[in-house]
């Protein structure tokens, strides 16, 4: 159990003081299988009111699962974002695991 925390800890980003700031959220259900994920998406306060982004590109996951529920393929977004087809991918992947309000 230990090590599953250190785990998530370590996706935490902290202040000079060691407050948390920050969340790099793991995008798959296993984080203990994958320790080196790369972190893609953040959760910051700071930044789009608290909504899940992807890094580098600043959108929002949401609007990116959107555009893609809306027909446009990973690839178009991927240019339209100036980053790599998996990056959208993931960043998709992580939507749809996060519960829908009612």
């Amino acid at each position: 159990m230990r090590e599953v925390v250190k785990a998530y800890l370590k996706r935490i980003a902290r202040d000079s003081q060691g407050s948390a700031i920050a969340l790099y959220p793991y995008l798959t259900r296993h984080p203990q299988q994958v320790k080196d994920e790369p972190k893609l998406v953040l959760i910051d306060p700071r930044i789009s009111f608290g909504k899940a982004i992807l890094v580098g590109v600043g959108v929002p996951t949401a609007v990116i699962a959107d555009r893609n529920e809306a027909g446009e393929s990973i690839d178009e977004l991927a240019q339209d974002y100036g980053c790599e087809a998996s990056e959208i991918a993931q960043a998709i992947e992580y939507e749809r695991a996060l519960p829908k309000a009612a």
